[in-house]
């Protein structure tokens, strides 16, 4: 019996056929119990020593006998079962023990099998040990969306197929628009057998899941690297969606052949990786557009913030939503007081208005509306231009804009304008009056002094006439302002001291302060620079702000000051600064603001256009002039550029 053969050549075995002798020693080997089944015969032809340890039998007590007589329920049809069954097994002097059989068969005939036997408590176990990795393989890949970025899911990844296929080493590849074809993403284990790249042609023919082993025909250059290292195998499973794949799981081994699930689960597995590579996908492109509306919001935020226009954001039932600062500057509201409250309570106006509102909510837009009268929060009136504009998608209205522009300020520059052009009518018409009436003022004039020439000095009469003839100057004095003020000056520019022009302007009142108990002071600042002027017309000026400061204490006397001095209040552009000072009562302030436009005067018997000549040739100069006045005393400022070279 020793020397019956236990499988043909061809099956397993190269070189001499073993025995039964030399196959219970190889079966030793085996950690489980096992034993040789020969179907033709029913008999038990040897045993392994965990058998003997499992049943308490011996070799010679085991060997020879029938299956059946230490595994009840035994039965030839078990042979053909693809899966693992439970049955009992007798064991010595003690109780039938539940075992798992396993049946493999060792010949192409179908005569001898081996068939190993495992206690079902220790089956059970490893197999719930084996599927509680599967789970927590199977959920690791479920949390592969938690990792940092796609390039770390990857290799994560790569290393939860290993150890779920059980497999050698594996690798990912996917689309570039950079590259044709595939281009390998991720590796671990012997991943140096995996190509860099795999070409567009070779990803058509692994477009269907596909397990190579040795002896099936080389189609790719993955299959062909796959026989270069031996392998025992090689798989693959396209990546993305069925037509449109977008990558390939690979994996294999080159120590041992597949299991009979592993396309299963590698299939599972891709799919996995393919929704994680998708999710990143997505969440690239999301973050991408959610940059885009970002940076399109901050832009928008920055347009409604700064707007001059008011902007309102109605909801779908004109309950205020969002108003930018220049609504609630405008109105009067802050944000938070109207949000949430009906456009109505805020915006009071016409009918007209709650009309065009209403009319929006129908998506009817209504722009330009011009004549608006709106109230602020205080209950002043003011001109407004409305434009209510509905935002709407797909037929649905989203919300209401209201834009409103203030035209108050429009309205008083409207009317300023209109003043500015009445009164350079006036004054061309009052330049015309001017010059006309300068020839009969003179013959009144002419006409008074001969009457007043025929009359005794005595006479009551020549009162009369004095008091006439100073009103004729007067007017002739008038007439020559209007006319100065109206005709365009001429000037002629050239370099000059403004210290030395107040200097000698000085000298010539000294006799007239000193009647009138006033005392002269002036200052010049040493090297003060020379400024570009026409020295007639600046005459003019000082003589203008001079005769003022006199007439401020023509009555009670008081102090002249006079400084010159060097101003630097504009950076890079020094100026040569003249002040008027004098001790008089000061300028009432309703007049102040108003100090420099023409007919405005503090005097009774002022033109009130000195003032105005003053400043229309300070500014000729490009420079300027200001007043402070305050009770017992008044500064004239007059600013004139500098200039830093003597000829310019």
């Amino acid at each position: 019996m020793t020397n019956v053969p236990l499988i043909s050549r061809p099956a397993l075995w190269r070189g001499k056929t073993p025995g039964i002798i030399e196959f219970g020693a190889m079966m030793n080997i085996l950690p489980e119990a096992a034993f040789l089944f020969d179907q033709s015969k029913g008999l038990i032809l040897q045993v392994n020593s965990a058998l003997i340890k499992l049943t308490w039998f011996t070799q010679s007590e085991l060997c020879g006998r029938l299956v059946g007589d230490f595994l009840p329920g035994f039965s030839t049809d078990s042979l053909a079962q693809e899966e693992d069954f439970s049955l009992p097994v007798k064991r010595r002097n003690r109780d039938d023990l539940l075992v798992v059989a396993h049946v493999n068969g060792l010949d192409t005939n179908g005569q001898w099998f081996l068939i190993t036997l495992v206690p079902e408590t220790r089956y059970r176990q490893d197999n719930f040990q084996d599927q509680e990795r599967i789970t927590r393989d199977i959920l690791a890949l479920a949390r592969l969306v938690e990792e940092p970025d796609l390039p770390q899911a990857l290799e994560k990844a790569v290393e939860i197929t290993n150890s779920l296929l059980g497999t050698g080493f594996s690798g990912i590849y996917q689309a570039e628009s950079s590259h044709p074809g595939l281009v390998k993403l991720a590796a671990n284990g012997s991943h140096q057998l995996l190509p860099e790249k795999i070409s567009p042609t070779d990803l058509i023919r692994l477009s269907t899941p596909f397990v190579w082993v040795p002896g099936k025909r080389v189609n790719t250059d993955l299959h062909r690297a796959g026989r270069m290292a031996n392998l025992f195998y090689l798989a693959s499973t396209p990546l993305g969606n069925e037509g449109s794949s977008f990558g390939l799981l690979v994996a294999g081994d080159s120590e041992k052949e597949p299991a009979s699930n592993l396309l299963n689960f590698l299939n599972v597995v891709g799919a996995h990786i393919s929704s994680t590579i998708q999710h990143y996908i997505l969440v690239s492109n999301l973050n991408q557009e959610n940059e885009i509306l970002e940076h399109l919001v901050a832009i928008d935020n920055c347009v409604v913030e700064n707007s001059q226009g008011g902007l309102l954001v109605l909801k779908p039932d004109l309950t205020i939503s969002k108003v930018n600062p220049a609504a609630e500057v405008i109105l009067g509201y802050g944000g938070w007081e109207v949000n949430g409250q009906p456009v109505e309570n805020v915006l009071i106006g016409s009918a007209r208005l709650l009309n065009s509102l209403e009319a929006a909510c129908s998506s009817i837009a209504t722009r330009n509306m011009e004549g608006v009268s709106l109230h602020r929060r205080d209950g002043q009136a003011f001109p407004a231009r409305i434009d209510i504009l509905p935002v709407q998608k797909d037929d649905q209205l989203l919300a209401v804009v209201v834009f409103i522009i203030d035209n108050s300020e429009t309205e008083q520059i409207r009317t300023h304008t209109q003043q500015l052009e009445n009164r350079a009518e006036l004054g061309e018409i009052t330049a015309m009056f001017a010059h006309e009436i300068r020839n009969p003022i003179n013959n009144i004039s002419t006409g008074l002094q001969l009457l007043s020439s025929r009359l005794n000095e005595e006479d009551p009469n020549q009162e009369v006439i004095n008091r006439i003839q100073s009103d004729c100057t007067r007017l002739e004095h008038l007439m020559e302002s209007v006319l100065a003020f109206s005709r365009p000056m001429e000037h002629r520019f050239e370099p000059l001291e403004i210290g030395n022009l107040l200097i000698r302007l000085m000298d010539r009142y000294r006799p007239r302060l000193s009647r009138l108990e006033i005392s002269p002071y002036i200052q010049i600042v040493e090297n003060c620079p020379k400024v570009v002027g026409d020295i007639r017309a600046l005459e003019r000026v000082f003589i203008n702000l001079i005769n003022n400061a006199i007439d401020a204490m023509n009555n009670t006397g008081g102090t002249l000051a006079v400084r010159v001095g060097v101003s630097n209040s504009m950076m890079n552009h020094p100026q040569v600064e003249a002040t008027i000072s004098d001790s008089g009562p000061g300028i009432p302030d309703e007049i102040r603001e108003k100090l420099f436009e023409p007919f405005v005067t503090s005097k009774s018997r002022g033109t009130g256009l000195g003032l105005a000549i003053t400043k229309r040739i300070v500014t000729a100069h490009q420079g300027s002039i200001s007043v402070t006045s305050f009770p017992g005393g008044t500064v004239f400022h007059v600013f004139l550029p500098a200039i830093k070279e003597e000829g310019v």
